[in-house]
């Protein structure tokens, strides 16, 4: 006997969190925050760095390192919980200001409320920390040559996004 686990809300296979949730934030990027942020089409998202050219702003969901979720023996019902990794990075003259309204923009997104991943993605729970900076090769001495607001400027910070759902199995 072989289970098949589908999403106890879809009744069908979970797609991978992953792609889901860089579909749900393209698909709702146009999205009124208050934040200016890049339009869609100025924005790299996906879920590998790959190549970095043609873009200078980028958001990219990675895949965290987990462990296997103990399940009761014998139930039919599991909880799925997956933990993604949210890297953006900004560049150019006003890469640092970009970067922060992005990651405002995300937030808005995912604390309004995002129904869209639970009807479409069965995504129950979702969570995003907060945003850290990550430090860049570059400061503002050598980027600007102590003149303010000028230079090429590069910006990056990460935050964690936790998902969670329910699968039920399906004797095959």
């Amino acid at each position: 006997m072989v289970n098949k686990l589908l999403n106890s809300r879809l009744n069908a296979i979970t797609p991978d969190p992953s792609i889901s949730f860089d579909t749900w934030l393209s698909a709702n990027w146009t999205t009124s925050t208050g934040y200016t942020v890049p339009a869609l089409s100025a924005i790299k998202i996906d879920t590998k760095f790959g190549s970095t050219k043609g873009f200078f702003n980028y958001i990219i969901i990675e895949e965290m390192p987990k462990k296997i979720t103990p399940q009761m023996v014998g139930a039919s019902r599991y909880t799925n919980v997956e933990v993604k990794r949210i890297q953006i990075m900004c560049i150019g003259t006003t890469a640092k200001v970009t970067k922060w309204n992005m990651e405002r923009h995300i937030e808005s997104l995912v604390n309004g409320n995002p129904t869209g991943m639970q009807t479409t993605y069965g995504i129950d729970w979702i969570q995003l920390t907060d945003f850290n900076e990550i430090p860049t090769s570059e400061n503002d001495e050598t980027i600007t040559n102590l003149q303010p607001n000028t230079g090429f400027q590069k910006a990056r910070s990460s935050a964690l996004v936790t998902m969670r759902w329910e699968s039920q199995a399906e004797t095959v």
